[in-house]
């Protein structure tokens, strides 16, 4: 009789393979979560260290008068802004932060510098020198400036072409323009 052979199957060495990449990717995810939050905690470390300072102990014959006191040295008040503070300037200012089409409306939107409570925005769509849409909407303040409430305008008040917009802000007895451009 003649003996069959038996064929080493070779689906071992693929879930071999297979278990060494899982493990190594495992080891990957956790080097790289380890060390992003390591790098957060030690930030933190750094910003929250005091000095301690001890009290000298009392002896025999020392004076209290004449032991020397490390002196406390105050940290430097840190600068968020070297700017000019856009609130005490005589004029508004800002920026459109978007002029655009969507669906059926176009839409603008504004940013102002300065810190506002309350107040209004004209919107003035500008076409050949002349004024084809005029819009106003209030100021809305926010954390640390302010912005108009928001334009939208239906295109079918419009026709395709280039605009201008002129926004003129007015607030607290202050006044101020913001220019650009849409193309529609």
């Amino acid at each position: 009789m003649i003996a069959k052979r038996r064929r080493k199957s070779r689906k071992w060495i693929a879930r071999l393979i297979f278990l060494i990449l899982i493990v190594v990717a495992g080891a990957v995810c956790y080097f790289v979560w380890d060390s992003y939050f390591r790098d957060k905690t030690s930030g933190e470390d750094e910003t929250r260290t005091a000095e301690i300072i001890e009290e000298p102990e009392k002896g025999d014959g020392e004076d209290l008068e004449a032991t020397e006191i490390p002196e406390v040295v105050e940290e430097k008040k840190v600068i968020l802004y070297e700017g000019d503070d856009p609130n005490e300037k005589s004029e508004l200012t800002g920026v459109i932060t978007y002029a655009g089409v969507s669906g059926n409306f176009l839409m603008v939107r504004v940013n102002i510098d300065q810190y506002l409570s309350e107040g209004n925005c004209r919107l003035d769509l500008m076409r050949g020198g002349s004024s084809v849409y005029s819009d106003s909407a209030t100021i809305v303040s926010s954390a640390a400036t302010a912005t108009c409430e928001g334009f939208n305008i239906p295109i079918s008040a419009l026709g395709a072409g280039d605009y201008g917009i002129v926004i003129t802000l007015s607030s607290d007895g202050k006044e101020g323009v913001i220019n650009g451009e849409v193309s529609i």
